[in-house]
């Protein structure tokens, strides 16, 4: 049996771009006439070039609506280990995967259910490995081991499927599934499964990443907000942290969507963590010379917190970058915090995208009291008054213009 050794990221987060076409350099205006075309695509993202140039950015120029919401604090409800990339927002609703379940909230913070149970009968569950929605059909979907459950908003549940086993998964459509496959032998034959609302798998993509680990062991390195297949506008899409393609998933075939070009900060194959075998005093110093970004995106632009690959360094803050799709522009966020000069005073970082432009800044209570010994206006915030350091952690929640 192999062994599996497993290293958490203390945290994850993406970075800053440029867009290019395939054949050359374009302006600004020309690149975003072909990113709203259907023949626009792959756009290059200058990445190693856009994090040159530091820009200040007001949430009052990305956002239409900020609300500040400290999650209903109830022994029924309390929120703990909480994967942080896996939450969803289907119109007011939050679906919030952690060590009590998947719970459902209004985003104005109440708690509204538990949506399922534990337990082996008929929409139940015995561990949440991954949630994912669909806004136009009120639907909930919970990746169980071997089965996906679906879920109505008002928490009717609906049915059941078998499903192969995958790391993540996303909606295609109404009733197909995209299954990602984690190569962590780097033998893996599948990068990506289609399978029905049945369970049938009826086509896949194959992983071209292929690589030797000497011992034959397995190793995983991943962090709180990885994710590896998202929902757009409907469509879905593909991004592996260590291929610099964002491709878009179709019925027949993966169509190129962006390409960030790295330059200088893509990590070597040679020094990958899984190809060192999990040696991480090898591993971590030359890792902080390469960069880990995630990928956001949204109708106007695209959101990119990252971190080096040495991704457990206490020492690193998060930092942030973001593209502007109608300018053409990519930029690093000064001091990595879009300043936030609307009502409630926290600085807002985009930790993940939960709908289509709808961005989320997940803090503990703690962490928010923190804030206001260095911020005191943020307590004058009136949902944050009464907030005490074991409360319910407390959500930003950024409707994007």
């Amino acid at each position: 049996m192999h062994m599996v050794k497993q290293i958490r990221m203390a945290s994850v987060l993406p970075v800053c771009l440029f867009l290019l076409s395939c054949g050359g350099q374009k302006s600004g205006d020309q690149q975003a006439e072909d990113i709203f075309g259907v023949s626009g695509y792959p756009v290059t993202i200058a990445f190693e070039k856009g994090i040159e140039t530091e820009q200040e950015v007001l949430l009052s120029e990305i956002a239409k609506e900020v609300k500040i919401v400290p999650l209903e604090t109830k022994p029924e409800c309390l929120v703990a280990k909480v994967n942080k990339g896996m939450i969803q927002m289907v119109d007011h609703n939050l679906f919030i995967p952690c060590s009590e379940g998947l719970l459902q909230f209004t985003d104005d913070g109440k708690f509204v259910r538990s949506v399922a149970k534990r337990g082996q009968g008929p929409g139940e569950y015995a561990a949440v490995r991954f949630i994912a929605a669909n806004d136009r059909l009120k639907q909930v979907y919970l990746m169980d081991h071997g089965k996906l459950l679906t879920y109505s908003v008002d928490g009717t549940y609906i049915r059941e499927c078998k499903i192969p086993f995958c790391w993540q998964f996303t909606v295609l459509g109404d009733s197909t599934f995209v299954g990602y496959i984690y190569n962590n032998t780097g033998q893996k034959k599948d990068k990506l499964l289609l399978i029905n609302q049945e369970g049938e798998t009826w086509n896949t993509f194959p992983q071209y990443d292929q690589f030797t680990i000497a011992s034959g062991l397995n190793y995983y390195l991943w962090g709180r907000y990885d994710r590896y297949v998202y929902s757009f506008k409907e469509e879905a899409c593909c991004k592996e942290y260590y291929n610099d393609t964002v491709f878009t998933v179709t019925p027949e075939q993966l169509q190129p969507r962006y390409i960030l070009d790295m330059g200088r900060y893509k990590i070597p194959k040679e020094r990958r963590f899984e190809i060192l075998e999990g040696n991480w005093l090898v591993y971590s110093e030359p890792a902080q010379a390469y960069l880990r970004p995630d990928f956001q995106e949204t109708s106007q632009w695209v959101f990119l917190p990252y971190t080096s690959w040495d991704v457990t360094s206490e020492d690193e803050s998060p930092r942030l970058a973001m593209y502007d799709k109608k300018k053409g522009v990519c930029c690093k966020v000064k001091n990595d915090r879009i300043k936030n000069d609307m009502p409630g005073g926290l600085p807002f970082y985009p930790e993940a995208r939960i709908a289509d432009d709808v961005l989320l800044y997940y803090l503990e209570a703690s962490e928010v009291l923190e804030l206001a010994e260095e911020y005191p206006s943020i307590l004058d915030y009136e949902q944050l008054k009464n907030l005490k350091e074991d409360d319910n952690p407390v959500l930003m929640i950024v409707r994007l213009k």
